[in-house]
């Protein structure tokens, strides 16, 4: 298995761990209108990106690439920024966000980040393919 096809997959278990983490860790209220929208998207496009690093597909890099930064960039927009528009946000500054909220919350913003980086690199160096391992 590539190292894009690992980090695929760890984002997106990741992100799993994350959206438990909203449903059976965090104290109930109304989420903003777009939750449902976006958590779909998410997984939506991180699947599809899975699917294409364990297809061992040329575009894996870029694939991964798009679909680690747009990750990284939706939970800072809908995490991290104050309440700056109530259909997106859900800071977790405003909802008293216990340890394990913002841990799961900072292990998948650093996963998204590095598959991103990773995706970047291997799309700057052509000739380097992933390396898999049977």
């Amino acid at each position: 298995m590539s190292s894009l096809s690992k980090a695929n997959l760890l984002v997106l278990g990741l992100l799993i761990v994350h959206t438990l983490d909203h449903g059976l860790n965090q104290a109930s209220r109304t989420q903003p209108g777009s939750a449902a929208l976006v958590g779909a998207a998410g997984f939506a496009l991180l699947a599809a990106s899975c699917l294409v690093a364990l297809q061992r597909s040329p575009a894996a890099p870029v694939f991964s690439a798009f679909a680690g930064g747009l990750t990284a960039f939706g939970l800072v927009v809908v995490h991290l920024l104050p309440n700056w528009w109530g259909w997106v946000s859900d800071p977790y500054w405003d909802i008293g966000a216990n340890l394990l909220s913002w841990l799961s919350l900072i292990l998948l913003l650093a996963a998204a980040t590095y598959l991103c980086a990773l995706g970047l690199r291997y799309r700057r160096n052509r000739h380097m393919t992933p390396i898999y391992r049977e």
